[in-house]
């Protein structure tokens, strides 16, 4: 396995304006009394001084809609200053979201999500109210008000009421309450196609593809789609290699645990090499595909859960996007900050980390260590050093205990299995003893 060698760091940027026409035209009667209603979740993910993190879900319970326009009023001057998933204007306390290119339709029962970073100072209620293109969200049925636009022609910028209508629909006794919290389920997807080489010792056996939308990537997957949707573990390859089968038996056996792997190039590799652009790149792409109908992804994909890691230069791209807030994990395999001027990258971090090392022998070894004594004061972090070298057992069965080990991690931070987490936190934990693993631990709680 070729060293970490030095490199630019990659700028990254996140386009996220949209424009929107003014459709023209008279609408029409039948049109505007189609059946409408809506839920809407919105937490509250992460929170800090002065700052969150909120993730919203909204569910369509009426007609099919072919474009959305959600408005809420934030009750305590919170303001949001970056949004995915959507383009976002908020004058006041009036906040109006519409959608993006990829994820305007939402059929009768399916659902879209979004999320934002904002401000907030001295305390940070959730909204008391949602509208859904002028429709009051209730959780249950009604018909569109006559002077609200089509679901499907939303008019950015128009005037978005804040609260009730007359004839805005009101809960009905006995109408099931949705629950908004996930897009639609598995079973909406048509049938994936085949993938190959499958295997792994995971309950959904798996293998990779490529895809059309995402050429330069390979994308590992169960070749059938379990019940529950898919988190999503980001990789970025040892040497800035752009051959996404590089360590394909650790990548695999991530995936027949129930994972959607996208790692860095192409299968078998193709001309220059990756950057941390391409992580970002699968991110996007994720969200566009758990969107989009008639995709076999369409609501498969957990995009709520998400790992970023890398092993060596893929590591060092890792940490270069482990600050987008889509990310809920990052994991570094043998791999640390090759200057101190990049040390900024460190005091960034917010969300949990997990150091995969091979012991003093790996010629990443100091650099990591360096980074783990770096590490924000707080952060929940694990640090574990198997006598292996740089080249780790990626290419081992199943990944050797590198792949055992980083699926038990993540099926603690993307699965929420305590049991798994047991492996990481705590004295006795169950890498710290009569194992070869050399563990540290800081802020570890299950």
């Amino acid at each position: 396995m070729a060293p970490i060698r030095s490199r630019s760091r990659v700028l990254l940027a996140a386009a996220g304006g949209l424009a929107v026409a003014a459709a023209a035209g008279v609408l029409s009667t039948a049109a505007a009394h189609a059946a409408a209603g809506c839920g809407v979740d919105y937490t509250v993910s992460s929170s800090w001084p002065g700052g969150f993190t909120a993730a919203v879900t909204v569910t369509n319970l009426g007609d099919q809609i072919n474009g959305w326009r959600l408005s809420w009023s934030f009750g305590a001057g919170q303001s949001v200053t970056q949004l995915w998933n959507g383009s976002v204007a908020q004058s006041g306390a009036q906040v109006t979201v519409t959608n993006a290119p990829y994820n305007g339709a939402i059929a009768t029962g399916g659902a879209v999500s979004f999320g934002f970073n904002g401000t907030w100072n001295g305390s940070n209620p959730k909204p008391g109210s949602f509208t859904l293109n002028g429709v009051v969200c209730t959780g249950s049925v009604g018909q569109s008000p006559p002077d609200t636009p089509t679901p499907g022609s939303p008019t950015p910028g128009s005037p978005t009421p804040s609260s009730p209508t007359p004839g805005s629909p009101t809960p009905t006794g006995g109408s099931p309450t949705p629950t908004p919290s996930s897009p639609p389920p598995p079973s909406t997807g048509p049938t994936p196609p085949p993938v190959s080489s499958v295997g792994g010792s995971g309950p959904y056996p798996a293998g990779y593809e490529t895809v059309s939308n995402l050429a330069n990537h390979t994308l590992y997957r169960p070749a059938s789609f379990p019940a529950r949707q898919l988190p999503i573990f980001l990789w970025g390859n040892g040497g800035c290699s752009n051959n996404g089968t590089d360590s394909l038996p650790f990548l695999r056996e991530i995936a027949s645990q129930g994972f959607l792997v996208i790692a860095n190039g192409r299968p078998g590799g193709g001309s220059g090499s990756e950057t941390s652009a391409l992580l970002t790149q699968s991110m996007d792409w994720a969200a566009a595909e758990n969107n989009r109908q008639g995709s076999w992804y369409y609501g498969r994909i957990d995009t709520t859960k998400i790992a970023v890691a890398g092993w060596s230069c893929g590591g060092l791209e890792a940490y270069e996007v482990s600050n987008d807030p889509r990310i809920t994990t990052t994991m570094i395999f043998s791999s640390g900050l090759l200057d101190d001027n990049n040390d900024y990258q460190l005091k960034r971090l917010t969300k949990p980390i997990a150091y995969i090392m091979g012991g003093p022998s790996d010629i990443a070894y100091a650099n990591g260590m360096d980074d783990w004594g770096k590490l924000p004061a707080g952060l929940p972090a694990f640090m574990g050093n198997l006598p292996v070298g740089h080249g780790g057992t990626y290419t081992q069965t199943n990944g050797g205990e590198f792949g055992r080990v980083a699926v038990l991690y993540l099926k603690w931070r993307l699965l929420g299995d305590r049991t798994a987490g047991q492996n990481f936190v705590g004295v006795n934990c169950g890498l710290c003893s009569n194992t070869q693993w050399t563990v540290q631990q800081k802020n570890l709680t299950l």
